[in-house]
């Protein structure tokens, strides 16, 4: 679809609810797969992290690159299905998975030749590739699992071998070759495991990262009418802007369906006028939390301005001089009560963007966790003179002091 967003006169980007990213259960991922989704989720979240990601990530794997390749591959998808088998009670209404050691699916032989070195391991575009040393040319046929077992154990050598100096430290990228064919080849032994069909290294790139495959014909009719829409623009024909919509199948005998551009949503806090409200314990949550948290990640502004009345609190941005970028640095730790302006409830903050050409004001209220504290305390059998005296401590020193006093009585 082509959309026009005009200052003043259509809705912005903000104006329209964004869809909520789709997420599935840790008990599915990890123990009860049903779709390729399901492996795919697991092997870049949780297995691949594990090997390559933050050391220190805890997850139920139990496995470490320096466990060697062969102990890696049976462990996780042989020992750990055996294990999942043991609770009879998960199964009673699926289909088992089948434990799929490496000495099953490859023989000896093949197993210490993995791979052919004399072979180059980059591909057209210089980057590492396990493929090139197996033979295994076209990313949209599907491998055997004979195949996924061979190009995972070449995908862990090469990582430890090649990139090992980046363990410890790597995310999981889509466009990083070595690492969505680690991943599919991964995604596809587990789901050979649960009895899922497997998939090709180009399915389950566009799995991984979200990928919708466009038809070229497709791209080049939106590019055209951006075009027509980009001309009216300039000229400052804004009666005639159309927001276009091209239909996969065709309605009222059109593929093309143009409609007037929708008006700013009152409640959207880019158009609308109206301040923001935000409740926020100001005793402990500091200027970092509300910078990074509520500035940055809720309302998308990359360098941020913000003030209380004539104040200026913090500014973002690469052009700041040292000297005064240290000095916005100094506040961040400090919680909003104890900056140079004092945040208390009441306050109202005026936050800006200026490469964004964005402002919105926000309405600060204190709020305590009274809630949450006598929920907990009440768990602990806490005398009720005492829990009187922890709330009342709760209610005047925030959460820090409740975190103290939950310590002590456990």
């Amino acid at each position: 679809q082509v959309t026009v967003h005009i200052k003043g006169r259509t809705e912005c980007y903000e104006c329209q609810p964004k869809p909520t990213p789709k997420t599935y259960p840790v008990c599915t991922i990890t123990s009860t797969p049903s779709k390729f989704v399901h492996c795919i989720v697991w092997a870049k979240d949780l297995l691949f992290a594990k090997l390559f990601g933050d050391r220190n990530q805890e997850n139920d794997l139990f496995v470490h690159t320096g466990d060697g390749s062969d102990s890696i591959y049976d462990h996780v998808f042989g020992y750990n299905i055996e294990v999942a088998l043991a609770n009879e009670e998960t199964w009673k209404n699926r289909r088992r998975p089948r434990p799929i050691f490496l000495g099953d699916v490859l023989p000896e032989k093949l197993i210490l030749q993995n791979g052919n070195l004399e072979k180059n391991c980059l591909t057209e575009d210089l980057s590492l590739s396990a493929m090139p040393s197996l033979g295994l040319n076209n990313s949209q046929e599907i491998w055997s699992l004979a195949e996924n077992s061979r190009l995972f154990l070449e995908a862990l050598r090469l990582f430890i071998e090649r990139r090992g100096k980046d363990i410890g430290s790597l995310t999981f990228d889509k466009d990083d070759q070595l690492a969505i064919e680690f991943v599919t080849a991964a995604a596809n032994i587990r789901a050979s495991s649960f009895g899922i069909p497997l998939h090709s290294l180009f399915d389950a790139k566009g799995i991984a990262g979200n990928i919708v495959h466009a038809v070229a014909t497709t791209n080049a009719i939106i590019a055209g009418l951006i075009v027509i829409e980009a001309i009216k623009v300039l000229e400052a024909d804004f009666q005639n802007c159309r927001m276009t919509y091209c239909l996969e199948h065709p309605c009222q005998k059109m593929l093309l369906m143009p409609v007037e551009p929708f008006e700013a949503n009152k409640s959207c806090y880019v158009c609308s006028e109206t301040p923001l409200l935000l409740e926020v314990n100001t005793q402990t949550s500091t200027l970092r939390d509300f910078v990074d948290k509520i500035v940055k990640n809720k309302l998308g502004m990359s360098f941020p301005l913000i003030m209380q009345g004539a104040t200026l609190i913090f500014e973002g941005g690469d052009d700041l001089e040292e000297d005064v970028a240290a000095n916005y640095a100094l506040n961040l730790d400090k919680v909003l009560t104890a900056l140079p302006a004092p945040v208390t409830s009441g306050s109202m903050l005026t936050i800006e963007d200026l490469q964004q050409e964005l402002s919105c004001h926000i309405n600060i209220k204190h709020r305590y966790l009274l809630i949450l504290a006598s929920k907990t305390f009440s768990i602990c059998n806490v005398a009720s003179s005492r829990l009187q005296e922890v709330i009342v401590s709760i209610y005047y020193l925030g959460r820090t002091k409740f975190l103290d006093l939950f310590i002590e009585f456990i």
